[in-house]
C-alpha cells in the first residue's frame, strides 16, 4: 500500500562532537569569515613570494628599465648582481655554520627569518591597500613622501616626459622641509620646469609658496626640489645689522634677505648698478634701507641720497650722508655731473698706477678713495622733470662705467614703465630686484623681457608676502627671497644709524658739517645730564634729543671704559649713568 507521505531517510548517526566541527568548517568555507581566514593564512606564503619577486626585480634593475642610458643601466645591474652574490653567499655560509655548531634548528631559524620578513612585507602591503588607510589614533601627518609619490606628482605637473623620469637622489628630510633631485627624461631641460611650481604643489597636495625649484649647473636634466613644511615667506627676518657695533666690509656684499630654504641671498653692489621696483607697499623701502644700512656701517663709503617722494624716508641717514636732498631735480643733475668727474679722476689714477683697471679694496687704501653710492628714490620724479633727459644721459654713463671706478647707482621706483625708468637706462643696470608687480608685463619690465616665460614672475607674489621679491644678481639665476626687516617706524633704523654715526666719527669720515658740530659727543652727554648726579638711560636719551639712542650712548662711552650700570633714582632701579664717571673722564684729559 502506497502513501503520499514523504519520509526523510534516516542518516547515519553522527559521532559525538563531529557535527560541531563540520559546522565550523562550513562557516569558514563560505561568507566573509572564510575569505578573511584564507587571506590571513596566505600572508606568509604571499609575502615570501612577494619578497622573492621584489628581490629578483631589484637584481634586474627593473626600476631603471625605462632609461635610455643603457650604459648606466648595465652598471646598476652589475653592481646589484655583485651585491646579491655577496648577500646570498653570506646567508648560506652563516646558515651552514649555524647548523654545524648548533644543529638543524639553525637552518630552520634562518628560513623562518626570511618568511618573517616576507610576512611583514605582505602585511604592510595589505594595510596600505585598505580603502581607509590604517593609522594609530592621534598620529599626525609628517615625515617625507615616498619617491613614487614625488615622481607621480612631477608627471602630473607635466615637468617632463613620464618615460625615464625618476629621482636621482633620495628624499631627504631637512630643517623646515624635505628635498630631492629629480632626474628628467633624456632631452628634457630642468629650466623648462621653472614656473610650474604651482602645478607640482597641487599634485603633491601642498601650498604653492612652499615649493622651490632650482636647476643644477652640473646637469641640465636634473632639478633640485625643496618643499617647505610651512610658507617660509610669512616669517619676518630681522636684519643682521640690528645690534651690530663693528664696521661692515661693503666690498664683501650685502645680505639682502632669506630665500625659501632659509639661506642668505647676497647682493654684491660694487660690480654693477641696481634697479629696485614694485608696487606701493610691496616692501621696496625695506630693500633700500637694507642697502643703506650696509653702506652706513662701512665708514669709508660716501652716501648721496635723493628722495623724489619727499616723505622723509631717508631721515635716519641724513646725518651721515654727504648729500641728502628732497625733490631737487636740478640739484641731482649737478650731483651726477660731479660723479662723472669723479669717475674720470679715478680712471686717470688707475691708469697711472698700472695693474687692475677696476677699483679694488687695496687700491682704495692706496689711493685714498672709496665707493661713492648714489641712491635715487622715486626715480620717475627726476627723469620726468625738465632736466630729465640730461639726468638720464648722466645716469646711463654712470651705470655703465661707474662701478669700475667705485661710483654706484641705486634706482628705486614704483613705476615700472618707461616713464619710471627709460629703457636705455634700464638696459645698463644689470642688477634687478623686483618686488610684487601688478602684472606679468610689469614684472618683465623690471627683470627683463622673457623673465616671466623663464619662470620668474613677480606678479605671482601674494599680497600677504610684503617684502618678498625676485632678485637677479651676481650672474646667478634669479631667486625669490624675503628682504631683511628694519623697522622704520620703531628704533631699528635709528639705532643702526646711531652706530654708523659713531663709527664714522671715529674714522673721521663724517660729512664736514657734522664734523664741526659733533667734535666730542661725550661732552654732549655730560651737558645733557645738567646738574643731576645720575640719570637713567631712557631719560638721558630724551635729554640728548633727536639722533640719540641707548646704543649710540654706549658706543660713544665704550672706548673710555664707561658703560651703563644699575642706577637708583627715587626708588626706581634701572640702567643708567653717573655724572662722576663722566667728570672723571674729562678730569683725566
Amino acid at each position: 500500500m502506497t502513501t503520499d507521505t514523504f519520509e526523510r531517510p534516516q542518516a547515519t548517526p553522527t559521532p559525538p562532537g563531529f557535527g560541531r566541527t563540520r559546522r565550523v568548517f562550513r562557516v569558514l568555507r563560505q561568507g566573509r569569515y572564510g575569505r578573511r581566514t584564507v587571506r590571513i593564512v596566505s600572508v606568509p606564503v604571499d609575502g615570501t613570494v612577494l619578497l622573492a619577486r621584489t628581490y629578483w626585480r631589484w637584481i634586474k634593475a627593473d626600476d631603471y628599465a625605462g632609461t635610455d642610458d643603457l650604459k648606466f643601466l648595465e652598471s646598476v645591474r652589475t653592481r646589484r648582481r655583485r651585491t646579491a652574490w655577496m648577500v646570498g653567499g653570506g646567508y648560506v655560509l652563516s646558515s651552514s655554520l649555524g647548523a654545524y655548531m648548533v644543529g638543524g634548528s639553525a637552518a630552520v631559524l634562518a628560513a623562518g627569518a626570511v618568511v618573517s620578513v616576507g610576512t611583514a612585507a605582505e602585511a604592510v602591503k595589505r594595510v596600505k591597500a585598505r580603502p581607509r588607510p590604517f593609522a594609530f589614533p592621534g598620529k599626525g601627518k609628517g615625515g617625507t613622501p615616498g619617491e613614487d609619490l614625488v615622481v607621480r606628482a612631477a608627471i602630473a605637473a607635466k615637468l617632463g616626459r613620464a618615460e625615464g623620469m625618476r629621482l636621482a637622489s633620495p628624499v631627504l628630510a631637512e630643517d623646515g622641509g624635505w628635498s630631492t633631485v629629480l632626474q628628467l627624461a633624456p632631452g628634457d631641460r630642468a629650466r623648462a620646469c621653472l614656473g610650474k611650481e604651482g602645478a607640482f604643489a597641487s599634485a603633491l597636495g601642498t601650498g604653492e609658496p612652499q615649493v622651490f625649484f632650482q636647476p643644477l649647473d652640473e646637469h641640465a636634466g636634473q632639478l633640485a626640489v625643496f618643499v617647505a613644511k610651512a610658507d617660509p615667506f610669512l616669517r619676518v627676518y630681522p636684519s643682521p645689522f640690528i645690534g651690530r657695533t663693528e664696521p661692515w666690509d661693503f666690498w664683501q656684499g650685502i645680505p639682502a634677505g632669506v630665500n625659501g630654504r632659509g639661506g642668505v641671498e647676497w647682493l654684491r653692489l660694487v660690480d654693477a648698478s641696481l634697479i629696485v621696483a614694485g608696487e606701493p607697499r610691496a616692501g621696496k623701502s625695506a630693500a633700500v634701507n637694507g642697502i643703506l644700512a650696509a653702506a652706513a656701517l662701512a665708514p669709508t663709503v660716501r652716501m648721496h641720497l635723493w628722495d623724489g617722494k619727499g616723505a622723509g624716508d631717508h631721515r635716519p641717514w641724513r646725518r651721515i650722508a654727504h648729500t641728502a636732498e628732497k625733490r631737487n631735480a636740478q640739484g641731482l643733475l649737478a650731483h651726477l655731473k660731479k660723479m662723472q668727474a669723479q669717475m674720470e679722476r679715478v680712471f686717470d689714477m688707475l691708469d697711472e698706477v698700472g695693474g687692475p683697471t677696476r677699483l679694488t679694496p687695496d687700491l682704495c687704501r692706496q689711493l685714498g678713495i672709496d665707493v661713492e653710492l648714489t641712491v635715487v628714490d622715486e626715480t620717475r620724479y627726476y627723469v620726468s622733470s625738465p632736466w630729465g633727459e640730461e639726468i638720464v644721459e648722466a645716469m646711463v654713463d654712470i651705470a655703465s662705467r661707474g662701478p669700475a671706478a667705485g661710483v654706484l647707482l641705486v634706482l628705486a621706483t614704483q613705476r615700472t614703465t618707461k616713464e619710471g625708468i627709460p629703457p636705455k637706462l634700464k638696459g645698463v643696470c644689470s642688477l634687478r630686484w623686483a618686488m610684487r608687480c601688478a602684472d606679468s608685463t610689469a614684472s618683465n619690465a623690471v627683470l627683463g623681457p622673457g623673465a616671466v616665460g623663464a619662470g620668474y614672475d613677480a606678479s605671482d607674489i601674494p599680497r600677504s608676502h610684503r617684502g618678498v621679491g625676485i632678485l637677479d644678481a651676481d650672474g646667478a639665476d634669479p631667486s625669490r627671497l624675503r628682504s631683511y626687516f628694519l623697522d622704520d617706524e620703531g628704533t631699528d633704523l635709528v639705532d643702526v644709524a646711531a652706530v654708523a654715526y659713531e663709527l664714522r666719527r671715529a674714522a673721521g669720515t663724517l660729512p664736514p658739517a657734522e664734523q664741526e658740530v659733533a667734535a666730542d659727543p661725550a661732552e654732549e652727554i655730560l651737558a645733557a645730564m645738567g646738574e643731576a648726579d645720575r640719570m637713567h638711560t631712557g631719560d638721558l636719551v630724551e635729554a640728548l634729543g633727536p639722533g640719540w639712542s641707548a646704543a649710540r650712548i654706549a658706543q660713544v662711552l665704550k672706548p673710555y671704559g664707561i658703560g651703563p650700570g644699575q642706577v637708583v633714582i627715587d626708588g626706581i632701579n634701572r640702567n643708567g649713568y653717573r655724572r662722576a664717571d663722566l667728570e672723571a673722564l674729562f678730569a683725566a684729559v
